[in-house]
């Protein structure tokens, strides 16, 4: 239903293209999904076995209490180390996915040693970083700019001009 709302809310051609290309990529990835899905079913013959399923890991942590054991603990020396205060660097802290603390977490002191060798504080580096990203999208920006510059050019070369 949200498609169809969509579709009939596009103004032109290409936004209906788009969205059309939208819905068909998701309903490809929805059949290789199902696909994979019953194959693994189909070569698994319905063997259970408990002790399998009780080694599996589940997730980056055993369980609850140790991310918030090792979120407190980045936490903790985020603030100390890098001299930052507890609300700040509990909100970068909080920020992350699992995955992302998993990382950082076996990362800590390289990541702090980092900045501290390459800035004077902690801030220099967030405007360094802030700047480098706005650089990249910059270049980026540049970049597709010239890729529309060349296709326009190519265009222009493959039609013939009237005589």
């Amino acid at each position: 239903m949200y498609i169809i709302y969509m579709f009939h809310k596009a103004k032109t051609e290409k936004e209906r293209q788009k969205i059309f290309d939208e819905y068909l990529l998701g309903v490809l990835k929805k059949k290789k999904v199902i696909k994979t899905n019953k194959k693994i079913i189909d070569e698994s013959g319905f063997s259970f076995d408990p002790e399998l399923e009780n080694n599996k890991v589940k997730g980056a942590f055993n369980n609850y209490v140790d991310t918030l054991f090792i979120k407190n603990y980045m936490i903790e020396q985020l603030q100390t180390r890098l001299k930052i205060s507890k609300s700040l660097s509990t909100q970068f802290v909080n920020k992350l996915n699992g995955n992302e603390i998993l990382i950082l977490s076996k990362n800590l002191n390289d990541f702090i040693n980092y900045i501290d060798d390459n800035h004077n504080n902690i801030n220099d580096y967030i405007l360094l970083s802030s700047f480098n990203n706005l650089q990249k999208n910059h270049n980026i920006n540049q970049q597709q700019e010239k890729n529309k510059e060349v296709i326009r050019d190519n265009q222009q070369e493959s039609i013939p001009a009237d005589e």
